[in-house]
This record gives structure tokens, C-alpha cells and sequence, in this order.
């Protein structure tokens, strides 16, 4: 068992399970287990003079397993949590890594999306390790294919494995 820094569950297996069947009515499902994926999270303040002086925060992930990044909409909320230790994926991505990438992606984003007249300046203000919890999901369909799912227990969007 490991303590971690969690996203909480939104949909939980029953709920996941009635929603595929009502998506896929021929189709059976089974869910196989729960994983918590690794992500980084860094908040930035940005500041930077453009047409319009600019100045506000900046949200970004980075996948601890592939590197990728990705800009948040909404901060997560964390909650400390126990989990099995099976069912936690190390990270690949050492934090100085995942420094390196969230800054020059919130860089780019930043100095792509407004033209600055100056170099934006990006201060760290919160970073953390957290994990995101996905339910891994078994299929069959009604000609004895088989596969899985991947189904985001916090927002309840899949993709096949």
C-alpha cells in the first residue's frame, strides 16, 4: 500500500459499466481492475508585455510515463489516499525532466496563442505529483472479439487498448 496524491473517482465501476451497455447493448464488458497513471502538475504565473499588458496563471500536465504535455482548464483537486501498490505505474519522466517540459510547453503555448513584445516570464507557483484514476476495462462482442478500454474515472471518456 502506498499514500499518494489522488484525483478523485467520478465514475465509479457500476456507473462505467451501465454506461458502456447502454452505449454498446450488444456487447459485454467487465472491468478488470483500477490504475492510478502518473501526470505532473505545474502552475505558472505568466506575465508579459503584448499589445495588451498580460499577466495571469497557467496550468499544464505532464504525463510521467510519455512526457506529453497538456494545458488544464480547471485545477485538479488532490486528496491524499491509499492504494495498492499493484495497481500504481511508476514514473519514467524524472521530475527535472517534467520541469523541463512544462516550462518550454507552457512557453510555447503562451508565446503562440499571443504576440508578446516581450519575453514572457513564467515564475512556478505549485507543482505536484498526483495520480489519475482509470478503470481497465475487458470486451466482447457478439462475434467472439475480444479487447479493452481504458475509461477515465474522472471524466468518464474511454479509448481502446
Amino acid at each position: 500500500m502506498s499514500t499518494l496524491l489522488v484525483q478523485e473517482i467520478d465514475f465509479s465501476e457500476e456507473e462505467v459499466l451501465l454506461g458502456l451497455q447502454q452505449y454498446e447493448k450488444q456487447t459485454l464488458f467487465h472491468i478488470q481492475d483500477l490504475i492510478y497513471y502518473p501526470y505532473y502538475f505545474f502552475e505558472y504565473q505568466v506575465s508579459a508585455k503584448s499589445l495588451l499588458k498580460f499577466k495571469g496563471k497557467v496550468a499544464c500536465t505532464v504525463d510521467a510515463l510519455g512526457g506529453r504535455g497538456s494545458l488544464v482548464d480547471v485545477k485538479p483537486m488532490f486528496f491524499e489516499r491509499t492504494v495498492e501498490t499493484g495497481r500504481i505505474p511508476q514514473p519514467v519522466i524524472a521530475e527535472e525532466d517534467a520541469i523541463s517540459i512544462a516550462e518550454r510547453f507552457v512557453f510555447d503555448n503562451a508565446s503562440s496563442k499571443a504576440k508578446f513584445v516581450t519575453m514572457p516570464k513564467i515564475i512556478e507557483v505549485q507543482r505536484n505529483l498526483f495520480y489519475r484514476p482509470f478503470w481497465l476495462t475487458d470486451f466482447k462482442l457478439p462475434n467472439n472479439k475480444q479487447g479493452q478500454l481504458i475509461v477515465d474515472a474522472v471524466s468518464g471518456s474511454y479509448h481502446p487498448l
